[in-house]
C-alpha cells in the first residue's frame, strides 16, 4: 500500500493550521514558524524527514548575535511525528503540547532571566550528551546584549568550569579553551560589533518581517 506523501499544498495547509494555533509566531517559510525577542529567534520547525510522509514538530531558538548562514536549531526538542494522513486529527493536541513544553514561551514579552534559565535548564538536562559550546556562547552574548557585566562573567565562569574536562580534540577545534574564552570575552565587550552582527543576520536570514517581542534586561 502506497503511503501518502506531503505535497507543497499540504505544507501550506499544515503551516497555516499551526499558525492559527500559535498566532504569536509568524510564518518564516512553509513548515517554519518564528518570532523575534530581542536578538533571539524562537520558533517551531515542522521538519519533513526523508520519505516525505511525516513531519516532526521541533522547538528551537537561534541567536542572531552569532554569525551563521542558516537558522540553527538551538535548545531543540522534538515531539511525536505526524503523518500527513493523521494531521487533521493530531495537530491541535500536538500544538498544545508544544506550547506547554516550550522552554522559552512563544507569546508575550520576556526578561533576560527567563531566557538564561532556559539555556541553563537545557544544559543541565543534556549533561553527558552532545558537547555544545554554543550554550555558553549564547549565555554570554545575550548577557552582553543587555550590558550585564555580572552575567557575562558568570557565563564565562560557567563555560570554563564545565569545558575544562572536555576532550582535547574538541577544545583544539575551538582553538584551545583559553583562546576561546578570551575571544568570547572580547566579543561580549564589543557591543558595537554585536549590533552590526545582529543587523547583518536579520538581513541575511530575511527575518525582518517576523513578529517582534520585547526583551527586558533583568
Amino acid at each position: 500500500m502506497t503511503k501518502n506523501k506531503i505535497t507543497a499544498s499540504d505544507k501550506k495547509r499544515i503551516t497555516s493550521d499551526w499558525n492559527q494555533m500559535i498566532p504569536s509566531l509568524g510564518i518564516y517559510k512553509p513548515m517554519h514558524l518564528i518570532n523575534l525577542i530581542g536578538p533571539l529567534l524562537v520558533g517551531i520547525l515542522l521538519e519533513v524527514k526523508s520519505g516525505n510522509e511525516k513531519y516532526i514538530p521541533t522547538f528551537h531558538v537561534h541567536n542572531l548575535l552569532r554569525p551563521f548562514q542558516v537558522i540553527s536549531l538551538g535548545l531543540n526538542f522534538e515531539i511525536t511525528p505526524i503523518t500527513i494522513g493523521s494531521h487533521e486529527s493530531k495537530y491541535y493536541d500536538s500544538a498544545m503540547k508544544m506550547v506547554e513544553q516550550a522552554i522559552v514561551p512563544f507569546e508575550g514579552d520576556l526578561d533576560l532571566s527567563t531566557i538564561l534559565n532556559a539555556y541553563e535548564q537545557y544544559f543541565q538536562k543534556n549533561i553527558g550528551g552532545p558537547i555544545l559550546p554554543y550554550i555558553f556562547e549564547d549565555i554570554v552574548l545575550l548577557s552582553a546584549w543587555c550590558e550585564d557585566k555580572e552575567r557575562i562573567n558568570k557565563g564565562l565562569q560557567l563555560a570554563e568550569a564545565n569545558m575544562r574536562g572536555w576532550p582535547e580534540h574538541i577544545l583544539n577545534r575551538l582553538g584551545g579553551l583559553d583562546n576561546w574564552l578570551i575571544s568570547l570575552k572580547n566579543n561580549a565587550e564589543n557591543r558595537g560589533e554585536l549590533i552590526s552582527i545582529l543587523e547583518n543576520q536579520i538581513a541575511e536570514l530575511k527575518v525582518d518581517n517576523l513578529p517582534i517581542r520585547r526583551l527586558s534586561c533583568y
